[in-house]
């Protein structure tokens, strides 16, 4: 950049952590100062997170830059984020038409196929991008891979994508937490905590690591622990989905206490 579940806030995370800074590094210059500016201030919102906004700044742009891939990429990224997954597939498609040899705009449509459930043609364009010279494009190549794997329910090839990417980067969160997510999938609690905890290292405002760490810990019998990074969850995201769901757990984690025998 781009998982959890279709919606999932790991999803949206890594949108804005992988997609929106990429599109937005290079835009492709037209004869129109108008058309320039525009699109950069499209990518500016997509950076932001602003996808609804980005997607009509970039509909206004595409009239008159149509040949332009950058601009399809920023609207499939826009259309990405916000869950319309075949229009997405749409734009990228459009985008790797008109310039083959940019492995991004494969990782998009691939990212897209996958929310498809089009494993193969995933597979492909992830497999494509590990040719990249590009190193960023290499490690979201093994990370999108590493997220396929655990779609297909595949955790030791996930896991195995994942320590590839970290491998390429060291500090990568989403790496971290994905092969976390991995390891937790077959049961491998330990470890997936420990990745967790990396994560949360190496980025403390990263409020889905606070709440997978909080989760593993808690199904660890570390309750107390794990209350501590639910909470830090909800005071990261106080209205969001991912410290919407640190409140519930933390509710379930009360109930269960006061429910316990006592000794």
């Amino acid at each position: 950049m781009i998982a959890l579940r279709r919606g999932s806030v790991w999803m949206a995370a890594a949108l804005l952590a992988t997609l929106a800074p990429a599109c937005a590094t290079r835009t492709k210059k037209t004869g129109s100062a108008e058309i320039l500016l525009n699109t950069r201030m499209a990518a500016v919102l997509l950076r932001e997170g602003r996808a609804a906004e980005a997607e009509r700044a970039y509909r206004e742009v595409l009239p008159n830059d149509s040949k332009n891939p950058e601009v399809h990429d920023g609207l499939g990224v826009s259309l990405l984020m916000q869950g319309r997954y075949k229009e997405a597939f749409n734009s990228f498609d459009r985008a790797v038409d008109l310039d083959e040899e940019k492995p991004l705009y494969r990782i998009h449509r691939g990212m897209a196929s996958l929310e498809l459930g089009r494993f193969p043609d995933a597979e492909a364009d992830f497999q494509l991008a590990e040719n990249s010279p590009e190193a960023d494009d290499r490690l979201d190549a093994a990370i999108n891979r590493g997220r396929l794997k655990q779609r297909q329910k595949d955790f030791a090839a996930a896991e195995e994508a994942f320590s590839i990417a970290l491998s390429r980067d060291p500090n990568s969160s989403a790496a971290l937490i994905g092969r976390g997510i991995a390891r937790e999938s077959r049961g491998a609690l330990e470890p997936a905590a420990q990745d967790y905890l990396e994560a949360v290292r190496r980025e403390p405002r990263n409020a889905e690591a606070h709440l997978r760490l909080g989760v593993a810990l808690v199904t660890m019998k570390k309750t107390a622990l794990g209350r501590r990074y639910l909470e830090r969850t909800i005071e990261l995201d106080p209205t969001g989905e991912t410290g919407a769901k640190a409140r519930l757990l933390l509710e379930g984690t009360q109930l269960s206490g006061a429910n316990a025998p006592k000794s």
